[in-house]
């Protein structure tokens, strides 16, 4: 029994561990949305063409309806940003405690892991 529960508490304490050296899955870019724009799942696969695609599902945590903007940003796997600058960011909209699925295309097939940053609406599309 010892054994078995020694096991499980090596096993949480690394898959803490690799997540704490991950860039965490989204970044809140200003605003008042942390808490409000949450992501429920996501996932990557590849596509035919071998670059990665991501899918989140954004959750509307408020009542009302919500304006804001994504955009997905990539790292590669010694978690350096590949394309955060050049990314265009995505107008959305929301209702209350609604969902929708997002998606983007990684730059190359060195994109291992994204991050969604979102921010209130800013009119601009970089």
């Amino acid at each position: 029994m010892k054994r078995l529960t020694l096991t499980g508490l090596l096993g949480t304490a690394l898959l803490l561990a690799a997540c704490s050296s991950s860039p965490s899955l989204i970044n809140y870019r200003g605003g008042d949305l942390k808490g409000v724009i949450e992501v429920k799942r996501s996932a990557v696969e590849l596509t035919e063409g071998g670059l990665p695609q991501a899918k989140a599902t954004l959750v509307n945590e408020a009542g009302t309806t919500q304006q804001f903007e994504y955009k997905f940003v990539w790292f590669d796997k010694n978690e350096m940003p590949l394309d955060e600058d050049s990314r265009p960011w995505r107008p959305a909209s929301l209702a209350g405690r609604d969902e929708m699925t997002v998606g983007g295309t990684g730059p190359n097939d060195k994109a291992k892991k994204f991050q969604i940053q979102i921010r209130s609406p800013q009119g601009v599309t970089k």
